[in-house]
């Protein structure tokens, strides 16, 4: 059995217990008449302007319009991504669920409604829980107190910042309704994870927008603004789930919800999904690019990011799904074509397996409208852009430039010429031994990619008009002034190359690319509207010589380079490109709506071992997306302009004849009819030659 204590000692500890009350009472009394007269201090030595806080200061939260993450749009309004510096998620008062706005009060300024910036009973509150030794569920400060700390002042702990707070928290009360103090208080604090405010958190942690949560969930976030890593769910679960229980219990004191409501909501369970509001998983490169250019387009701006701006583009989302799926599921016979490259060494000088980059760019050829943009195979892997940033040799893609331009100064696709060896100065260019001595026209010349005829009708034709039309066409890059060239020794960006084809496309109009349409503020105000097409096109080449060129990149598809694509030749037309050792291989070509571009090869500009070409590493991912592209975008077929006719022309002799090869020509350049004699020979010669061979290039 336990000692009883003497009545002595009872006495003792009865007496010790009430001093201690006493002592604890007396100490909070004191603190809050302290800090009453504090405040009553400041206020009167701010009238005689001793502490350097001016009302003006309280004016940057009075005319805070708040913060919002920029949105970046597709062509049909729908997100594709958002930039920030800080993630926002803009919510007005108005549409902030009352269940977020009551679990908030509950349990961070129970008496916000009715105080005028500082709560002298809930210094009194937290300082007696202190003495007890416990820890207060409310703070000391005010929600206005920490909208003054937020913006105004430091995380300064001294006596001297604790009057100022309150002292402007009493001016701010003044100036601002509670509402809008409410507003912007849910708005701004950093609740963790990269999220200020209650939208971007909602979304953070549940991958939901704030209205479409429940009261328990409103309940977790409220508990965040106390200590964001503390009680952040993601890293510290129950530790969350505690202080949301909390926040619950706070509600019921506050009457805002009852015992019951809590037992059920404190059961309800916490699904936490993770939301990345820049997508890296979709259309990475674009928004890279998209970023970029509206930085340019609206001067005098920092940065564009987290302004609430609505960056609206051009990105059409199926097709972009299409193109990201087409590199992706060409993957394998990439990966096979490295293995027989081996070992490279990176640009930091370290060894490495090599691996083959691909890159897609599509674009509506009659407004210059990008539509989709894949710039290589794996965005968390290499950021690098290859549709906007990589020079690289476009091989025989470059030609139509050579074979344009003779069209315009007056040869026809009928024209002959004998194949053979040239060599001008050290340089020679390769062509097939199997052509060496044998006539053909040029458009047989254009749909094999043979070299040495290239090179000279070149020659006739000559090298500064080549270049000169090159640039008119929307190649940007520097030439270089050497025959070469005309077969695309000179580097050049995909975006140039997609200007060329396009215009092609657009019957000799070249409409400048662009990736944004317009950008507005939240409110819709008018910040940047591109210039109508009329206002960015030119026209280097006439109808018909666009004309002659698309049908001339139609026999490419149906009898050249790029036959296993010929099943859409009634709609498409293209080109295939592929430098010295296969270094790039290239598919360039379009339809009436789309013109597409594809490149395959190394960043290490390393050759790529055996018998591949544009024709077998790009020319399959381009038909692959184009045969899906039509479906989302159907095409028509490019009809002819006036004042061109056609001829069926034998592709050797370049002879009129019964069966050959359909060649359009302007009117009255036209090739002769030829005896039944002479048809019946070239008939024999090219049935023997075959219209289907296989090329290298």
């Amino acid at each position: 059995m336990a000692p009883q204590m003497s009545w002595r000692t009872k006495q003792f500890i009865n007496r010790s217990r009430l001093w201690h009350s006493v002592m604890r009472i007396t100490a909070a009394v004191s603190t809050t008449v302290f800090i009453g007269i504090l405040v009553g201090t400041y206020l009167w030595l701010d009238t005689l302007q001793v502490f350097d806080i001016k009302d003006d200061q309280v004016s940057t939260i009075v005319e805070y319009k708040g913060q919002d993450n920029t949105l970046i749009l597709a062509r049909n309004g729908e997100k594709i991504g958002e930039l920030f510096s800080k993630y926002h998620v803009h919510v007005p008062y108005k549409k902030i669920p009352k269940g977020m706005v009551d679990a908030v009060i509950a349990i961070e300024d129970r008496s916000f409604w009715q105080h005028h910036g500082f709560d002298p009973k809930g210094i009194l509150r937290a300082t007696m829980v202190r003495l007890k030794g416990g820890n207060s569920h409310q703070g000391a400060s005010t929600l206005t107190q920490q909208v003054v700390r937020n913006f105004l002042l430091s995380n300064e702990r001294s006596l001297q910042r604790k009057i100022q707070e309150i002292g402007l928290a009493v001016q701010l009360e003044k100036r601002l309704s509670k509402e809008r103090i409410l507003e912007i208080y849910l708005n701004t604090m950093f609740l963790g994870n990269g999220a200020y405010g209650v939208g971007a958190a909602a979304q953070r942690y549940f991958g939901r927008d704030l209205a479409d949560l429940d009261v328990h969930e409103y309940a977790l976030i409220a508990g965040l603004f106390q200590s964001p890593s503390r009680f952040n769910p993601a890293r510290y679960p129950e530790r969350a789930k505690k202080r949301q229980l909390q926040v619950l219990s706070a509600m019921v004191q506050a009457r805002m919800i009852n015992q019951r409501d809590m037992n059920q909501l404190g059961r309800a369970q916490l699904i936490y999904k993770e939301y990345h509001p820049i997508n890296e998983e979709f259309a990475p490169y674009f928004i890279d690019f998209v970023r970029e250019e509206a930085q340019k387009l609206i001067p005098g701006r920092n940065t564009i990011n987290g302004q609430g701006l609505r960056i609206h583009t051009t990105l059409d989302i199926e097709l972009q799904r299409l193109a990201e799926r087409g590199l992706a599921s060409s993957g394998k016979i990439l990966d096979d074509a490295a293995k027989k490259v081996g070992v490279v060494t990176l640009k930091d000088g370290t060894p490495s397996k090599a691996r083959l980059e691909a890159s897609l760019l599509s674009v509506d050829p009659t407004t210059g409208e990008i539509l989709a943009m894949v710039g290589g195979r794996n965005y968390s892997q290499s950021k690098f852009n290859r549709t906007t940033q990589a020079l690289r040799s476009p091989g025989s893609a470059f030609k139509p430039v050579v074979y344009a331009e003779a069209l315009t100064q007056g040869f026809k696709w009928s024209d002959v010429i004998f194949v053979s060896p040239i060599t001008i100065d050290s340089y020679r260019p390769r062509t097939p031994d199997e052509d060496f001595g044998k006539e053909t026209t040029l458009l047989r010349a254009f749909y094999r990619s043979m070299n040495t005829p290239t090179i000279e009708i070149g020659q006739k034709i000559g090298l500064a008009p080549v270049t000169t039309l090159a640039k008119q066409l929307g190649i940007r890059s520097p030439l270089k002034d050497e025959f070469g060239t005309m077969l695309g020794s000179s580097d050049v960006t995909m975006m140039d190359l997609s200007r060329m084809y396009a215009t092609f496309a657009n019957y000799g109009r070249l409409v400048e690319h662009i990736a944004i349409t317009k950008i507005t503020t939240r409110d819709g105000k008018v910040l940047y509207a591109a210039p109508k097409v009329a206002a960015r096109s030119s026209a280097p080449l006439t109808p018909q010589i666009a004309f002659l060129m698309t049908e001339g990149m139609r026999t490419v598809l149906q009898f050249g380079t790029g036959f296993t694509a010929g099943h859409l030749a009634n709609f498409a037309v293209g080109k295939t490109g592929t430098s010295n050792e296969s270094t790039d291989n290239w598919f360039c070509g379009y339809a009436s709506n789309i013109s597409t571009v594809v490149w395959v090869g190394t960043d290490e500009h390393v050759r790529i071992s055996g018998n591949v070409t544009g024709g077998k590493l790009a020319l399959p991912i381009w038909e692959k997306f184009m045969s899906s592209a039509f479906k989302v975008r159907p095409p028509s077929y490019i009809s002819p302009p006036d004042n061109v006719v056609a001829a069926v022309v034998n592709p050797h002799f370049g002879t009129r004849t019964d069966s050959g090869v359909r060649m359009y020509f302007i009117k009255g350049n036209e090739p002769p009819a030829e005896s039944a004699s002479a048809a019946l020979e070239a008939l024999s010669a090219t049935s023997a030659a075959g219209y289907r061979d296989v090329f290298r290039n």
